[in-house]
């Protein structure tokens, strides 16, 4: 169980750029799929898996930016720790009340970029 519920976190990826890890809901499942955040970083925010359109690793939705399909991240992590028997446990319907919106976010500051 996550020790809290946060509202909202991003992380440099480079000099004037973060990107959204977490979206802060208030329903985490970070204990359930390896640290890595399906509704900040699925751009569908799907619960359950992979949707079925992602190439290579790639993420359907996002491919022109080669972003990584959180749900391959999410498999090669639990395939690292052991721990594949966790997708097939069904998650519930996610409790959106807590939440404000699904997809991954970015900020792009470009006066700090290097």
């Amino acid at each position: 169980v996550p020790g809290l519920n946060t509202n909202g976190l991003s992380q440099p990826t480079e000099q004037g750029v973060w990107e959204e890890r977490c979206q802060a809901c208030g329903d985490c499942v970070l204990a359930l799929t390896g640290g890595y955040c399906p509704v900040a970083r699925c751009a569908k925010s799907l619960l359950n898996g992979p949707c079925g359109g992602s190439q290579r690793g790639i993420c359907e939705v996002y491919a022109e930016n080669e972003t990584p399909c959180v749900w391959d991240q999410i498999y090669k992590r639990l395939e690292e720790l052991g721990q594949l028997d966790r997708l097939m446990e069904v998650q519930p319907a996610k409790n959106w009340h807590t939440s404000r919106d699904g997809g991954q976010r970015k900020i792009v500051r470009e006066d700090l970029r290097l």
